[in-house]
């Protein structure tokens, strides 16, 4: 299950690459600039990631915190560490982490998105709607500057799904979501087996109960 999860949520991120920061309701898609000395340390957690066993994974959010520790407006360092606390079982310090990222402005499309996946497993449906909706115009603000951009394309139709509630919505038009798209078919066709709102789900699954159920 959790190489499962890992691997719906990996779709989405290796398919949208560019990282921004939001401020207000101002949508900022300005790249963050990358500190060497940080990166060098995400690049090791990135390596570590797919092995899926505890230590890797434990192992993987001390590099980051090495790497926020140096560069605290990062996206990705906070993006990767929550979904790594989501994968063992965290989910309520992988909500904090993501929610600490957005109070900073550290945050992107996918990330709101993630941010929202997380609220609606912990049942916080009305933040999970607004970061939704958030994720979507931040979506849209990349695919109006690079209309080319197959992963914010995704991103946009699967956080608009969830918004509205209904898979359905989730690229209703194949035909047209291939023409606009003619050389990445392979990507459109794993892409589109995916159902947003079963990630909520999964993410739900994944959580470890305490005693006492919660």
């Amino acid at each position: 299950m959790r190489k499962l999860l890992y691997s719906l949520l990996l779709l989405i991120s290796c398919l949208f690459y560019l990282a921004g920061c939001s401020s207000g309701t101002k949508i900022d898609i300005t790249p963050h600039q990358i500190d060497p000395e940080a990166d060098a340390f995400y690049r090791q957690a990135l390596e570590l990631a797919p092995d899926y066993d505890v230590d890797s994974t434990l192992k993987c959010i001390q590099l980051l915190d090495n790497a926020l520790s140096i560069d605290s407006m990062n996206p990705d360092y906070y993006g990767l560490k929550s979904k790594l606390l989501c994968e063992l079982g965290y989910l309520d310090s992988a909500l904090v982490v993501q929610s600490e990222a957005d109070r900073l402005g550290a945050i992107t499309g996918e990330y709101l998105f993630q941010l929202a996946l997380f609220q609606a497993a912990k049942e916080s449906l009305d933040e999970a709607k607004e970061n939704f909706r958030r994720s979507n115009e931040f979506q849209k603000a990349i695919l109006k500057q690079y209309p080319d951009s197959l992963g914010a394309f995704i991103i946009q139709q699967a956080t608009n799904a969830c918004y509205h509630g209904q898979d359905s919505l989730y690229m209703t038009d194949i035909k047209s979501v291939r023409e606009r798209f003619p050389d990445r078919l392979m990507e459109i066709e794993k892409a589109r087996r995916l159902k947003p709102q079963n990630l909520i789900k999964q993410i739900k699954s994944l959580e470890i109960k305490t005693p006492d159920g919660h």
